[in-house]
Formats: structure tokens, C-alpha cells, sequence
């Protein structure tokens, strides 16, 4: 299952995913953002590595910071925003 919310706080609006997966252990987190990179569990099925590092870029491009939570099972996946004045 998979759980999208958006929210605004003190820290900025921010865009969350969550998930019951597998998630991502907690010393693979900063890895999981380079070009190419995949997880072992993830070696035999579809796909290049490149879905994350993507994601890194445009958040980067907008001021945003990423946040990798375990969800117990799972993972949270959060994109935070600077706050702006309105």
C-alpha cells in the first residue's frame, strides 16, 4: 500500500510517500540518491538506478530537502519545501 499526503508547516509545505515495502536500510539512505545505484534486493528486477538521483535533482533545483524515515514496514519518503513568506 501506498500513502501520498501533502502538508504545511512551520518548515515549509512538504509532499510525503509512504509505503509497506521493504523499505530502504538505514546505512544504504545517502547511497540510494547516486546515478545508477540499487539495492541488492533490487538487482534482479526492472529498472537502471536512475528514479532517486532524479528526484535528488529537481528537489535540489527547488530548495528542497529530502527525508528518509523507516515506516515500520516500509518506508517514508518526504519532500520538504522552504517556507515562504505570504
Amino acid at each position: 500500500r501506498v500513502t501520498v499526503t501533502c502538508d504545511n508547516d512551520q518548515s515549509g509545505p512538504m509532499i510525503s510517500v509512504a509505503d509497506d515495502g521493504p523499505g530502504i536500510p538505514a546505512d544504504q539512505h545517502d547511497r540510494v540518491f547516486k546515478r545508477f545505484y540499487r539495492l541488492e534486493q533490487s538487482r534482479y528486477t526492472p529498472g537502471n538506478g536512475l528514479g532517486l538521483s532524479l528526484v535528488a535533482a529537481v528537489a535540489s533545483l527547488h530548495g528542497a530537502r529530502i527525508e528518509l524515515r523507516d515506516n515500520t514496514p516500509g518506508l517514508l519518503f518526504r519532500l520538504v519545501f522552504p517556507a515562504t513568506e505570504t
